[in-house]
């Protein structure tokens, strides 16, 4: 298989997953009567369930912005749980550190930011 091919197959997978994420949070928003909460966790798992298909790919150039991947998606998750506690400064702090942690784990495991 060409590199080509392979290339678009993850980028297929990884895209496939974004999607339903985001869409099993657009459902969460729906049921709980907060869009906006289900949009931002949505997008949140969906860049983490991202990273994590990425993450397990055998070739090297895939590993490349995983870190941030996972960095996006912990501050979108932590825009969310702001939204929906009522504090968006909690959240985001929140989001944000965790988003740290979780990148510089994503960067050791990988060796690629």
């Amino acid at each position: 298989m060409s590199s080509e091919k392979q290339k678009s197959k993850r980028t297929e997978i990884s895209g496939l997953i974004f999607v339903g994420c985001l869409m099993i949070g657009f459902a969460i928003g729906f049921l709980i009567g907060n869009i906006v909460v289900g949009l931002f966790g949505g997008l949140g798992a969906g860049f983490i369930g991202m990273a994590i298909a990425m993450a397990g790919e055998k070739q090297e150039p895939k590993r490349k912005g995983i870190s941030g991947l996972v960095f996006v998606g912990f501050l979108m998750i932590g825009l969310a749980i702001g939204l929906l506690i009522g504090n968006i400064v909690v959240g985001l702090f929140s989001g944000l550190g965790v988003g740290f942690i979780a990148m510089a784990i994503a960067r050791y495991a990988n060796g690629q930011w």
